[in-house]
């Protein structure tokens, strides 16, 4: 019995040594001891693929994809791209490892292949090889996560253990950006910035713990975890202010748009209203705090109004894609081509993935890549109900962290995952049909 409470989830203990670690960790001392350990968890999931053990690959997944910005940020010695090529090792060879007995779940896939084809072949107009290599490899990633997807499925269990670790890695992650305030002096500006995430990139962090804000929402919803309630809303608070404290807006714009999807998906069950209200107080004290640390900073933050120009890089990338509508201006291209245009005032990325596949690689992005989008989109709404629920909110989540910034995180490929594999399953017994069950509990626990 003592060994089995041991490795038990979801225990105070486990987020207290995680929590302790990521602090730890962001005092940055060992940091050459840290970008080691990321070494070799990465050459262990690759050892797990070779064995064909995607379960465990996919529960110790969050902690590399955690990880990420702390290595970005401080342990050079590891390759910036580490992550995409980390995810293209392990899903190349869990591709390989039962290709031959795999059952085709939806045919969505075939888009993003294509998808992947048209960005090589315009990488060879690009002006900057550079970050055509960047966006391929993170685009190649995507592609064979969501290949994977199509052939197999995430079982209940299995999606409730992957989604309990992005909980554990998310408080990790709190952790390290924390240390920063036990060391003292933090001095915050009126838009997102470093300083207040430990050096940290704050979209990319804004990001991250949306989505684990969203995951704890989930638990809090889940009647299974009743027990939890308490807990769970004070982790959540806490990633939500450590979330805030990197001035970008996205996260929670991400959360609050799940939220307002999951209420209207769960518009009949009366229990759901009853913990809305018990969030609005945990909100209000969120707001309050973050406001007080940062002495009214936030609200400025957050009554600004505008887009910080996103919506004049939309427009430029409708108007380039108008001027070369076939196969647009090559990958990588954005940049040069709305200063050259003069459609902008200075070099800038897209923002917007959508409108970046628009721009550079014209109608062809746009049938391959929002084509793609479309058809899952459509899949899944043909799935059972709890599965479909779910899945649209993965697939909501990525699409938004795209729109929002033209994000390129190792989260996103993990979400893709959660939405493209979690397929209804029709089980046979005694050669009479049974009804479609959902692989999807009431809610992740």
């Amino acid at each position: 019995m003592a060994n089995k409470a041991i490795i038990k989830p979801n225990t105070i203990i486990l987020y207290g040594v995680l929590f302790a670690l990521g602090i730890i960790v962001g005092f940055r001392e060992i940091i050459a001891v840290v970008g080691f350990a990321y070494l070799m968890l990465a050459g262990w999931l690759i050892y797990l693929a070779l064995n064909n053990d995607y379960p465990n690959i996919f529960c110790l997944l969050p902690y590399m994809i955690y990880s990420e910005l702390f290595i970005r940020s401080y342990a050079s010695f590891v390759p910036y791209l580490f992550m995409p090529y980390l995810y293209i090792t392990l899903f190349f060879l869990l591709i390989i490892q039962n290709s031959t007995s795999w059952k085709l779940y939806t045919r969505s896939f075939i888009l993003i292949v294509f998808f992947i084809v048209v960005e090589f072949i315009n990488s060879t107009r690009s002006t900057l090889p550079d970050i055509a290599r960047g966006l391929e490899m993170n685009s190649l990633a995507f592609v064979v996560v969501a290949i994977w997807g199509s052939f197999n499925i995430i079982t209940p269990t299995l999606a409730n253990r992957m989604l309990k670790n992005v909980k554990y890695a998310s408080i990790y992650l709190c952790g390290i950006i924390i240390a920063r305030y036990l060391v003292g002096d933090v001095e915050f500006g009126s838009h997102s910035g470093s300083e207040g995430v430990n050096g940290l990139a704050p979209v990319q962090l804004s990001g991250y713990l949306g989505f684990s804000c969203i995951v704890f929402f989930f638990s809090i919803m889940d009647e299974r975890d009743r027990k939890q309630l308490l807990l769970n809303l004070f982790l959540m608070a806490m990633c939500a202010v450590v979330m805030m404290l990197s001035f970008s807006r996205g996260g929670v714009y991400f959360i609050a748009i799940v939220m307002v999807l999951y209420f209207l998906f769960n518009s009949a069950k009366l229990k759901s209203y009853f913990l809305l209200v018990l969030l609005l107080p945990v909100a209000l004290g969120v707001y309050s705090y973050v406001n007080d640390a940062t002495n009214g900073l936030i609200e400025q933050r957050y009554e600004e109004e505008g887009s910080s120009g996103r919506d004049e890089l939309v427009g430029a990338g409708f108007t380039i894609f108008m001027q070369d509508p076939i196969a647009g201006v090559g990958t990588a291209n954005f940049a040069t081509t709305i200063t050259e245009r003069q459609l902008y005032f200075v070099e800038s990325g897209a923002h917007n993935e959508f409108v970046r596949v628009a721009a550079e690689d014209g109608i062809l992005g746009i049938i391959t890549y929002w084509g793609f989008f479309i058809t899952l989109g459509i899949n899944i709404v043909k799935r059972n109900k709890v599965q479909r629920e779910f899945a649209l909110y993965f697939l909501a989540l990525f699409c938004l962290i795209i729109i929002h910034n033209g994000l390129k995180i190792s989260v996103q490929p993990y979400l893709i995952l959660l939405a493209v594999a979690t397929h209804s399953i029709q089980t046979v017994k005694r050669k009479k049909l049974v009804p479609n069950k959902p692989i999807l509990s009431a809610g992740p626990a």
